[in-house]
């Protein structure tokens, strides 16, 4: 896990730094907030956070592999969850789950962890036919369409890798149903969008391809992409799923 740590360190280090990802980032947890599942009696949990959820969600609990900065409030693991006795409304990751090597054995997980109508709500890679070759050409992570997946829930696994990454888990998991999530999830939720304001940003290893004052104007040339093409201009997905 130590190279997730490293990582998450130095992306937060560039978070900080860079107002143009602040503002894409910002807009995730406000399109996020919109479909938490309102129970006032179980807390929020953001898993794999950089902790800047908090500025737009100040109840979430934070958490990541290590407690390494101030805006971090809990350590959790995901394979490790079902050992912690709290139950929670709503489980947020962001780009966290196409880096889960096991991840049927994660959502047996996560349903453990949710109350009653509980939502897991996620924002990952969309494998538009454009997109896709653009994370093949330019990204570090491989796509892993033709990663071999391990689909188990498993108790006794743990992961091997220090790093595990496949851009297009997520995709081959709900969009393509590779998962069998059906007894523990229904989804209430797939919409894909074309995201040419991250993908022009750089992320978290390139400069930016454009100014930040120019962002409202991507953003405007994303949704006429939405309205061209999804299939083909689709980046990212927002995918929420409802506890059985």
């Amino acid at each position: 896990m130590s190279d997730h740590i490293e990582i998450d360190i130095r992306n937060r280090k560039i978070f900080k730094k860079k107002n143009l990802i602040k503002r894409i980032y910002f807009d995730y947890f406000n399109e996020i907030k919109k479909n938490i599942f309102l129970d006032p009696l179980f807390p929020i949990l953001e898993i794999g956070s950089s902790g800047f959820i908090k500025e737009i969600i100040p109840n979430c609990i934070t958490s990541n592999l290590l407690k390494n900065d101030e805006m971090i409030d809990r350590v959790i693991n995901i394979f490790d969850l079902e050992k912690n006795k709290d139950l929670y409304s709503n489980i947020i990751m962001i780009d966290i789950f196409h880096h889960l090597e096991f991840p049927m054995l994660a959502i047996k997980n996560l349903n453990s962890a949710l109350c009653k109508n509980g939502r897991v709500i996620l924002i990952e890679p969309a494998m538009g036919l454009l997109p896709r070759l653009i994370y093949k050409m330019f990204h570090h992570e491989p796509n892993g369409f033709d990663f071999k997946i391990n689909w188990s829930e498993d108790s006794n696994q743990i992961p091997k890798k220090s790093y595990f990454a496949a851009q297009a888990l997520t995709w081959r998991a709900f969009v393509k149903k590779e998962l069998n999530y059906n007894k523990y999830f229904k989804i209430k939720k797939i919409e894909y969008f074309s995201d040419f304001a991250y993908l022009g940003s750089g992320g978290f290893t390139f400069n930016a391809m454009y100014p930040e004052n120019f962002y409202p104007l991507i953003k405007k040339f994303d949704t006429l992409l939405n309205v061209l093409s999804r299939n083909f201009f689709a980046a990212r997905m927002l995918i929420v799923l409802e506890k059985n």
